[in-house]
């Protein structure tokens, strides 16, 4: 599978954005940050992952990014930008998945933090409602203990996605 590099075109739609506030240890003390994230997929390549622009820079990334001249109905409108070195990137230890970060290169959260945010809020958000469902099934059929299996498999799925991503720095392309 493709991923995004330096010098590609990305693609993404900010009608589709999530805001989330990210949070660190750096320097002795505690930090955070407000982010944008919105899917982008990369153009003339078959990849695609998360974008997460930091809130106090989302002006001056806009500033950088043109609107998407697309004439295929099902692919056009939204916005394209080419990735440099203004980003910073985070994969897994198989180089399979990436995400983009584009902020004060001055924070040094560790990639597993973007991660666990998006595992746990857009997935999160499916996975509940599932668990909820296969849950109250599980539990007027089999008792509550299914249910607390149901729950525990998924944390465990949650967990091991982290797993992938931990005590790495983001990386300069």
């Amino acid at each position: 599978m493709a991923i995004v590099d330096k010098g590609d075109w990305i693609k993404f739609n900010p009608k589709a954005k999530e805001d989330q506030t990210i949070k660190w240890q750096q320097d002795l003390g505690s930090r955070q940050e407000e982010y944008i994230v919105v899917p982008f997929s990369v153009k003339e390549k078959k990849a695609s992952g998360s974008l997460f622009i930091q809130l106090g820079l989302a002006d001056s990334f806009f500033e950088k990014c043109q609107e998407d001249e697309s004439k295929n109905p099902l692919v056009s409108g939204g916005y394209k930008i080419q990735v440099d070195t203004d980003f910073q990137y985070g994969q897994n230890n198989e180089k399979t998945l990436r995400f983009l970060v584009y902020h004060d290169k001055s924070n040094k959260p560790y990639q597993h933090r973007f991660i666990e945010t998006t595992a746990f809020s857009n997935i999160g958000k499916k996975i509940v409602a599932s668990a909820n469902a296969a849950g109250a099934a599980a539990a007027t059929a089999a008792g509550a203990g299914a249910a607390t299996a149901a729950w525990e498999d998924l944390l465990k799925q949650g967990e091991d996605i982290a797993k992938a991503f931990i005590g790495d720095y983001l990386r300069d392309f």
